[in-house]
């Protein structure tokens, strides 16, 4: 009887721990003060891709220092941080500002698709509104 108490205390533990809601951030290195932009890549799929390397050089004609702060994350290690920034596959790009994803577009889209958003976000002032 021992036995089957301890087996359940450590299955209720080993459940509890693994649905923690808190993320690790700190494996990112973000800062929370500034526009962190975020670019979920699957570099097997340039095709689905090419929108979005056609609009990050775009972008970063106007914003110059957040494209050079981008964080690049890889389909191998993407996965770990899906749920995180409510990804759910690559390509995607995002704009994380403050704990929150701000902007994201992710799929099949054109590269003025993206660049409309990411650019109104990235141009603004985020402790203001956006008209």
């Amino acid at each position: 009887m021992k036995g089957l108490s301890f087996i359940l205390a450590a299955s209720f533990l080993l459940l509890t721990s693994s649905c923690n809601m808190a993320y690790d951030y700190e494996d990112l290195q973000l800062d929370h003060n500034v526009k962190q932009v975020v670019f979920f890549s699957d570099e097997t799929d340039y095709y689905h891709e090419a929108p979005y390397y056609d609009a990050i050089i775009e972008l970063k004609k106007d914003f110059p220092e957040e494209i050079d702060n981008m964080m690049v994350l890889s389909a191998d290690k993407a996965n770990k941080y899906y749920k995180m920034f409510q990804v759910e596959k690559c390509p995607a790009i995002l704009v994380f500002y403050r704990d929150e994803v701000v902007v994201k577009v992710n799929g099949s889209v054109s590269k003025e698709q993206i660049i409309q958003p990411m650019a109104e976000v990235l141009a603004h002032d985020l402790n203001t509104q956006i008209h």
